[in-house]
């Protein structure tokens, strides 16, 4: 099982030919549980010339160590992109790594393993460094040149920042007072304001923690979103919240004015956070969002829902995207919508969902749409 590091529940298969991303040495250097430079010797075996962050019990393991799967690393630089530098087909020569590991029972792996490569072992040759990227989801990795650092001087570099974010970051959950911590955390959430600068690595993982501080957290977040400038982002700060749920309600008259201003955050985003913090005395201020995108609309009405608004039925319903409208990608939010009307008895429920049952955009979600099919006020 991977390492936890950012992900997407749900995502799109990209295109052929479009490389995917690839874990960056400041992520790694958050979740590894050691950091090697060294030379193979063997096919499992390093000659270790540093460790540049030891294990954590501080053992040193004599001057090798054996590396489960290094063997399973393809050595070949496979086909560039358009425009790249071309050395397609050139084995590597050079023996020189640097790993970034974790412990696995008794032993070391490379993070992030799959098939013939990993994000997590670089090559070195001549001062140049080599990685293995992706070209679509559930792919092969390709070993080619590395595209962030290109140098064993620019990796070092960018590996001793992420190792010294990871000790700040590691120094703020140990803040013992709550109020003191809620204060640091949230500053993470603002690319000016945190810690670990234009990174998100650690931005993402303060929605792990923030929210066991409360009443705290929930003063805090509402003081970021009172000083936010044009430029912020405020996507995790909402995101917080919406986990916060109820216990968010302080934050309700901030997140309503959010709504005029969605270069900060989508109002979707915003919407979903109220919804689930559950003040039905803004319902009034969301209906009127009902003509705005679908995505949009499907977040007021689970929102509706939420406040158990019946009076939101017709406005829902008129809302509807037409089924001969429908683009791939739409699925999800019109099964939203039905669900919410669902939720609030629409007696219309079965023939407004019927319309949708033979759309091939909805093929996904078809058997999602069953409950709806039966009437709500059977005579």
């Amino acid at each position: 099982m991977l390492r936890l590091l950012p992900c997407l529940v749900l995502s799109v298969l990209p295109a052929l030919g479009e490389r995917l991303p690839t874990w960056s040495p400041h992520q790694m250097c958050a979740e590894a549980d050691a950091i090697v430079l060294g030379d193979r010797v063997g096919a499992n075996r390093v000659a270790v010339r540093e460790w540049i962050l030891p294990p954590s019990d501080g053992r040193r393991e004599g001057s090798s160590i054996n590396i489960t799967g290094l063997d399973k690393h393809g050595r070949i630089i496979g086909p560039p992109p358009p425009g790249a530098d071309r050395e397609q087909g050139k084995r590597l020569k050079s023996q020189r790594l640097l790993c970034f590991l974790e412990e696995k029972g008794d032993g070391w792996r490379v993070m992030a393993a799959a098939g013939q490569g990993s994000s997590g072992l670089v090559w070195i040759e001549e001062g140049k460094c080599y990685r293995y990227e992706q070209w679509q989801n559930s792919g092969p990795y390709v070993l080619l040149p590395s595209r962030q650092h290109q140098t064993e001087e620019t990796l070092r570099a960018a590996v001793g920042n992420g190792l010294a974010d990871r000790e700040v970051w590691e120094r703020a959950q140990k803040i013992p007072h709550p109020q003191e911590k809620a204060i640091v955390l949230c500053s993470y959430l603002l690319e000016r304001t945190s810690p670990e600068g234009p990174h998100r690595t650690y931005r993402i993982r303060v929605r792990r923690v923030l929210p066991s501080l409360g009443t705290q957290a929930v003063a805090e977040l509402v003081v970021l979103l009172q000083n936010a400038v044009p430029g912020d982002r405020l996507d995790e700060a909402v995101l917080i919240l919406n986990d916060l749920g109820p216990a968010a309600r302080a934050a309700v008259p901030h997140l309503v004015g959010l709504l005029r201003h969605p270069g900060y955050v989508h109002p979707a985003r915003v919407i979903e956070a109220l919804g689930r913090i559950g003040d039905a005395t803004v319902a009034q201020r969301l209906l009127p969002y009902l003509d705005h995108e679908l995505r949009v609309r499907a977040e007021v009405a689970g929102a509706m829902a939420r406040f158990a608004y019946q009076d939101s039925v017709p406005q829902i319903v008129k809302a509807l995207p037409e089924a001969r409208a429908l683009e791939e990608g739409d699925a999800y939010h019109v099964y939203a919508m039905l669900r919410a009307l669902h939720e609030l008895g629409c007696e219309e429920l079965s023939r407004l969902t019927r319309a949708y049952l033979e759309v091939p955009a909805m093929r996904h979600v078809r058997n999602l749409l069953d409950p709806f099919l039966q009437e709500q006020n059977p005579e």
